[in-house]
């Protein structure tokens, strides 16, 4: 992770665990976030804050290094709020989730941009890139399957990896890729493959329904 020290200005002074979080509502971490894409060389890795997170980060002593750098969202369900509340002197203007952040990021980026999801498995990569094409179809998705060799640089990489295991496997992989920012939805997108298994969904052509950004 290499978020742009302007981050600082926007973070949270005291979060749970001793990390920062982006204290921005909607429009301005969006364009924050489009700012950071944009920096050509400065990659920066993007988390949401839930308990996925915070369990992970407490056991993995060099991923709660790499929350420390990167650019963390706040997140979770209402137990993991109350927890956020209890420890912030103001409350957060928004939360957010990888299910509501993903689309709203692509819609929000107007021009056309390299994106790719990384995961390990197939069907459901496929099944996520078929959505968002749909979804936001100016820009070139691509499906990284574990196999394929990358050689060209993304604007944009999605990390789909419901296990921490697998999280860790794509992480070392894409060290070296070429990109302005990386996504770490862990399960979050779920959803948009119709809650069935990722390759009936992707065979059946089937569209979930948009999520909200309200």
């Amino acid at each position: 992770m290499n978020a742009s020290g302007e981050f600082q200005a926007f973070a949270s002074p005291r979060s749970p665990f001793g990390l920062r979080v982006c204290d921005l509502g909607w429009t301005a971490a969006l364009g924050f976030v489009e700012s950071l894409i944009s920096m050509q060389g400065n990659r920066t890795t993007l988390a949401f804050l839930d308990a996925r997170t915070a369990l992970r980060q407490a056991a993995d002593a060099g991923y709660r290094d790499e929350l420390r750098r990167g650019l963390l969202l706040p997140s979770g369900g209402r137990a993991f709020g109350f927890l956020m509340k209890a420890l912030r002197e103001r409350p957060l203007p928004a939360h957010y989730s990888a299910g509501t952040f993903v689309p709203a990021l692509l819609t929000f980026l107007e021009k056309g941009r390299r994106i790719g999801i990384a995961g390990e498995d197939i069907a459901r990569i496929e099944a996520l890139r078929d959505h968002f094409v749909r979804h936001a179809p100016w820009h070139d998705i691509v499906a990284i399957a574990p196999d394929r060799e990358i050689a060209q640089p993304f604007d944009v990489v999605i990390v789909d990896a419901p296990r921490f295991a697998e999280e860790k496997r794509i992480e070392r992989r894409l060290a070296a890729l070429r990109t302005g920012l990386v996504v770490m939805a862990g399960s979050g997108l779920s959803g948009f493959i119709g809650g069935r298994p990722a390759l009936a969904a992707a065979k059946a052509g089937v569209a979930p329904a948009e999520p909200s950004f309200a």
